[in-house]
């Protein structure tokens, strides 16, 4: 599949490009410098398993090597260092776990350590969603994977296992949280119950759907059903999906079965941080906001660059949207990062002036065996540099998983002045506490 040829690839970089030109001049927002006043809110993006390496190669396939995407107009940056401890290298469930609780985490954490819900950094025994929650500001998830993923679900659950998602799912449904969107109907709904997008999982018989629409949800299924609700519309849960809202096959299956890379029953990304923004905004005692968009990671681990770069491009529209709010909005911290670098996705041009050593069409592997994706055996071409040149690449891949390198923190506004330097994992947590709670933790 060409990632040219996608629907609508044309403008996905459109809003970026205006949010980065509005951007020049301005690498340190007035609330950052001079204090704020009103109530203070937070945004936390997680672009799962994208590393630096990966937003170049956003860059180079949607705006080209001069142009910068809406992830480059956040004006404070620093590179993440994340290990749990006992792995060089965050899970999923221990990264969130550590981005809630503000403590190192081990590996198989999801909102708890040996069993216990940690003591986070501000000496409370909750996530910082919980503690935001309690302090009566509006809260919200978004998911492009499953309500049971951590990157979202470890803000509002604790459980001893990552796979024992209908507790999860539970928890969420049992915290209330304003708005929680995404995938995972399967785990709403008991084993022999039908529900919009396939047959439920849960095997205690509840029905948290009918749950829901008790404790006040309006539930939705579809884009269309989420777009056409009232700004008035109350708690909203949005389900989207039997499980994923992307369709996590590797590039062949993706061609040959003619599937796009996201479900079209579903919002993007995008499409659900406006949603929830637009019902948040002017909110009197602020907000918190957490987003995973989850297919960065698990298509990546399929090799799939076409589509990974597809949802990477999704996120980064989200992320204009943050960035656009907290120029609006001084009292507003957006901070956007990732816990892993998954799978190694690099962006080369490595010998394509010389046909003998990387012949035409480009050969499925590397020299050393490494998977390499073009477009169907011709390199990609950047959009013109500044010389009006399109420039070829193609792209390659590390392995299938996890790893620990090359990995960015970046954010705007009041809590993102402690991103500098290197940071540990945890800061993350710090610098969203202090967005929200105008209060620093050594």
């Amino acid at each position: 599949m060409s990632l040219r040829r996608l629907p609508g690839l044309a403008l996905a970089g459109s809003l970026a490009l205006v949010l980065t030109a509005c951007a020049k001049g301005d690498p340190a927002p007035a609330a950052e410098a001079a204090g704020t006043t009103g109530p203070r809110s937070a945004i936390f993006l997680h672009p799962d398993g994208m590393g630096a390496n990966t937003w170049m190669a956003t860059r180079l396939m949607f705006v080209g090597p001069d142009g910068r995407l809406a992830w480059d107009a956040l004006p404070r940056v620093a590179l993440y260092v994340g290990p749990t401890a006992d792995a060089v290298n965050q899970s999923s469930n221990a990264g969130a776990t550590t981005h809630a609780f503000g403590v190192r985490a081990k590996l198989d954490s999801f909102g708890m350590i040996d069993g216990q819900v940690p003591v986070a950094a501000s000496g409370k025994a909750m996530s910082l969603m919980r503690e935001a929650q309690a302090a009566g500001k509006k809260v919200a998830v978004f998911n492009s994977s499953t309500l049971a993923e951590p990157g979202t679900g470890v803000f509002l659950a604790s459980v001893p296992q990552r796979k024992d998602a209908a507790e999860i799912v539970s928890q969420v449904l049992a915290a209330r949280p304003d708005i929680a969107l995404g995938g995972g109907e399967t785990h709403f709904l008991p084993t022999g119950v039908m529900g919009r997008h396939g047959e439920g999982s849960r095997e205690d018989g509840r029905n948290l759907v009918e749950e829901a629409k008790a404790a006040g949800y309006t539930v939705v299924f579809t884009r269309e059903e989420l777009l056409a609700l009232p700004p008035e519309a109350g708690r909203v849960l949005g389900l989207f999906a039997h499980e994923e809202t992307f369709n996590e096959v590797d590039e062949d299956t993706m061609r040959e079965q003619g599937l796009p890379p996201f479900q079209p029953q579903a919002p993007r990304f995008d499409e659900m941080m406006a949603f929830i923004l637009e019902r948040f905004r002017g909110a009197p005692n602020g907000y918190f906001i957490v987003g995973n968009e989850e297919a960065t990671d698990n298509l990546s681990g399929e090799n799939n660059a076409p589509a990974t770069l597809e949802a990477a491009i999704g996120a980064d529209r989200a992320i204009a949207l943050a960035v656009a709010e907290a120029k609006r909005d001084p009292g507003l911290t957006v901070i956007v990062a990732s816990d892993s670098d998954n799978a190694g996705l690099n962006a080369t041009s490595d010998d394509l002036n010389d046909p003998e050593d990387l012949p035409r069409p480009l050969p499925r592997k590397t020299a050393v065996g490494s998977p390499l994706s073009s477009d169907n055996g011709e390199p990609f071409l950047t959009p013109p540099d500044r010389d009006g040149h399109r420039i070829p690449f193609y792209l390659t891949w590390a392995s299938d998983s996890d790893s620990a390198g090359g990995l960015v923190a970046r954010g705007i506004g009041p809590g993102a002045v402690r991103l500098e330097g290197t940071i540990d994992a945890t800061e993350v947590y710090k610098a969203l506490y202090l967005g929200l709670f105008d209060t620093h933790l050594d």
